[in-house]
C-alpha cells in the first residue's frame, strides 16, 4: 500500500531531516537590556589576584593587590593598587585604559597604561558590584569590586574585625605551597593595630601570628599597615581598601605579606556587636596564651 506523502514528510522530521528544526540550534543572548557604560561609574574598592602556572602545573609567579578602580561612566577607567608579588611587596601600581559595558551587563576592561591586560567585566546589583577575569602576558587574573565610600579616615576602622584570605608560602622568589589564614584585627581608630592571625599549610599545625604596628587610612578609603611580631625581626605589610565604612557593617579588602615568605589576600568584616574598641585580643584567645609563633614562627 502506498504511504501518503504527508506521513513520509512527518517521519523525516522525526529523524532530524526536516529543515524547520534548524532554528532550535540557535543560541539566545543571555541578559536583559538594563546596563550601559554609566552603570559602572565612580570609585570601587578593588581586589585582584593573578597567577602564572607552568606546563607542569607549578605556580611560577603570583600577584595580589588591593586598591580602587574608578570608572568615569563613559569609557575610561583608572585602577590604583598596592601590589604584592614574589619579587616585592607593598608596591604602588597604577593602571589606566578604557572599558565597555553592553546592555546585558557584560563588558571589557582594556588596560593600556601601566600595564597591558584585558579583563572580562560583569556588573551586578544595579552597578554596585562587579567581577573581572582576564590576563596579560604574565598572569591570569580574577578580581572583584564594590562601591567605595566617599570619604574615610583612620577612625573609619575602629574595633575588632575578622580577616580571612588565601595565598602562598614563599621561599625567596619561589612558591612553596598554598597557604591560607584567618583571624582578628583590632584597630584603635587612631593609628595602632593588633593582629591575631592563624595560617594553615597542608601537613603542618597552624601557625599563630601575633602582630602589632601602625596603620593609616587616606580620605579615598585606601590604607596600609606596617606590622611586626614580638621578636621585632619579622616585618609584614598590609594593604587595605575599604568597601563599607559603617561601624556595624564595616568591610574591606586586605592583603598581608612578608617579603619572600608569605602572600595572603582576602577580606575583613566588622565582628558582631560593633562599634567597640574594647574587645581584648591575646589572652581572650586560648590559642594565643602560649608563644606559638616563637616556636614555629615564620622567618626564624
Amino acid at each position: 500500500m502506498k504511504q501518503p506523502r504527508s506521513l513520509l514528510f512527518s517521519l523525516s522530521c522525526v529523524f532530524a531531516l526536516c529543515p524547520l528544526a534548524a532554528p532550535l540550534l540557535a543560541q539566545p543572548e543571555i541578559g536583559g537590556n538594563t546596563c550601559s557604560s554609566s552603570t559602572v561609574s565612580g570609585a570601587y574598592a578593588f581586589t585582584l589576584t593573578g597567577r602564572q602556572v607552568t606546563a607542569a602545573g607549578n605556580i611560577s609567579s603570583a600577584f595580589q593587590a588591593n586598591g580602587s578602580a574608578t570608572f568615569d561612566g563613559l569609557s575610561k577607567v583608572t585602577i590604583t593598587m598596592t601590589a604584592d608579588t614574589l619579587q616585592s611587596v607593598g608596591t604602588p601600581t597604577t593602571w589606566s585604559g578604557t572599558y565597555t559595558m553592553q546592555s546585558n551587563c557584560a563588558g571589557t576592561v582594556t588596560i593600556t597604561s601601566g600595564g597591558s591586560a584585558v579583563l572580562n567585566l560583569v556588573s551586578y546589583n544595579q552597578g554596585v558590584d562587579f567581577l573581572v577575569t582576564g590576563n596579560d602576558a604574565i598572569y591570569n587574573y580574577t578580581g572583584s569590586g564594590n562601591t567605595q565610600p566617599s570619604s574615610c579616615s583612620a577612625a573609619t576602622l575602629s574595633g575588632v574585625y575578622t580577616l580571612t584570605g588565601t595565598g602562598y608560602s614563599l621561599s625567596g622568589t619561589a612558591v612553596n605551597a598554598s597557604e591560607d589564614g584567618t583571624g582578628l584585627l583590632q584597630f584603635d581608630g587612631v593609628g595602632s593595630v593588633t593582629a591575631n592571625f592563624n595560617t594553615s599549610l597542608v601537613g603542618k599545625a597552624p601557625t599563630v601570628l601575633t602582630l602589632t604596628g601602625s596603620y593609616s587610612i587616606s580620605s579615598n578609603c585606601l590604607g596600609s599597615a606596617n606590622l611586626t611580631d614580638s621578636t621585632k625581626t619579622n616585618n609584614y605589610v598590609m594593604s587595605i581598601s575599604i568597601s563599607n565604612s559603617t561601624a556595624a557593617n564595616g568591610a574591606f579588602f586586605a592583603a598581608l605579606a612578608q617579603n619572600g615568605k608569605l602572600l595572603i589576600n582576602g577580606s575583613g568584616d566588622a565582628v558582631y556587636g560593633q562599634p567597640t574598641t574594647t574587645a581584648a585580643l591575646g589572652a581572650a584567645d586560648p590559642l594565643l596564651e602560649s608563644p606559638v609563633e616563637s616556636a614555629t614562627g615564620r622567618g626564624l
